[in-house]
């Protein structure tokens, strides 16, 4: 007897056989169906915000503010128009406001996209090498000298607008770390890039600095976004310190599983059919199956995946990741090393995407059909299928 599983990830779908007796277990977030829209999540969310008051209460119409954006998701234009209509309504010159955004926030392709009434926002790139942009904050052992984005530190509001989710240097990403170190000074990122991790993938080794330098700026408003299933958007916070921890609290919610098994066979799903994956995604995805594929055991990544082979490949052989130009990167450094220590620990196949079968350039195997999935299964020594991988955590608990 056989048990059969669909596999749904892009626009496809795998059938997945199995012997009966073999062990399964599968991994689904706890989300609402149908999702909550977004436009009634980010007017709830602005409208009551946690621990702190409306951002219009808070701001005066001759304040500057700097509204940082490290990273794209699924609704992010219409969130920031929201959020800038919010500061509009307390009479704020949009003339006084600022977007600071990295390299890879690839202005170019929404700034056109934001209403004619904001045309006089200013929009700039950080970069980590132009020392005059950057202003002295805080000298530590720690962390040295840190400059960071002159600004953000200029500013008399910061809002931080952002994604929340899981990640092997920050433990929980987004907030605070969209603040440091992805707006400090090169030498910085670059000793931050050099870090060595530990050997729990969610080390929350850059959190705490993160917290120490965020203090310093005073009390950064967050806008935090959780994503859902197929780039939707699940929840929406906004407020400070409180509202961070209500955010970790619910994407826990939503998308940390526990286990006691490890498996000699994961697959990780990886994006609905509306969901746009690069490498960052097949990062993510690999380091949760990573946590509980057992020792010489084998993950699939199952994703209909778009990026530059070439460029990974060059992160991929780079000897030195802590160098100022891993900061315009698509991919952060600290991905990049645990794609290759996985790769090293285990074998890695990827879902055959067009033109990509040179996988094995990014030491990774090739997965071209259901029936080679079904053969890995075959004999495998217990079986984990983890639905969106790239955004959730499998902890593995002690017996």
């Amino acid at each position: 007897m056989m048990k059969e599983f669909s596999l749904a990830f892009g626009s496809k779908v795998w059938e997945f056989k199995l012997r009966k007796e073999q062990i399964v277990c599968e991994f689904s977030p706890n989300l609402k169906i149908p999702q909550p829209n977004i436009p009634e999540l980010i007017r709830k969310a602005l409208s009551q915000p946690v621990g702190y008051p409306e951002l219009k209460r808070a701001v005066t119409p001759d304040d500057r503010l700097a509204i940082v954006l490290v990273d794209q998701f699924n609704g992010f234009l219409e969130i920031l128009v929201a959020v800038l209509e919010h500061i509009a309504g307390a009479g704020v010159a949009m003339e006084n406001v600022t977007l600071v955004c990295l390299a890879c926030t690839n202005s170019d392709s929404w700034v056109d996209n934001l209403p004619d009434d904001f045309d006089e926002i200013k929009i700039e790139v950080h970069n980590p090498d132009n020392k005059k942009s950057h202003a002295f904050l805080t000298s530590s052992e720690e962390i040295g000298k840190l400059h960071l984005n002159r600004t953000i530190i200029e500013a008399d509001q910061i809002v931080v607008l952002g994604k929340r989710q899981y990640d092997p240097y920050f433990g929980i990403c987004g907030a605070e770390a969209d603040l440091f170190p992805a707006l400090a000074n090169a030498e910085v990122i670059s000793a931050c890039s050099k870090e060595v991790l530990g050997e729990d993938t969610n080390s929350d080794l850059g959190k705490q600095q993160a917290l120490k330098v965020t203090w310093l700026l005073g009390a950064p408003y967050f806008v935090q976004v959780l994503e859902g299933s197929n780039g939707g958007v699940a929840e929406i916070f906004a407020g400070a310190d409180e509202a961070n921890r209500f955010a970790e609290k619910k994407l826990d919610e939503i998308w940390k599983q526990d286990t006691l098994n490890t498996f000699g066979l994961v697959i990780a799903l990886v994006g609905g059919p509306d969901e746009k994956i690069g490498f960052v995604q097949l990062c993510r995805a690999l380091v949760c199956a990573r946590r509980v594929v057992k020792k010489n055991g084998v993950i699939v990544l199952l994703a209909q995946a778009e990026f530059n082979l070439s460029d990974i490949k060059k992160q991929l052989e780079m000897k030195s990741i802590g160098k100022s130009e891993a900061a315009f990167s698509l991919v952060p450094p600290h991905l990049i090393k645990h794609w290759v220590d996985s790769a090293s620990q285990c074998k890695v196949y990827v879902s055959t995407f067009d033109g990509k079968d040179d996988i094995g350039r990014l030491l990774a195997l090739p997965l071209r059909s259901a029936q080679e999935l079904c053969d890995l299964g075959a004999n495998a020594d217990g079986v984990a299928i983890i639905r969106d991988a790239h955004k959730s955590y499998i902890n593995l608990k002690k017996r």
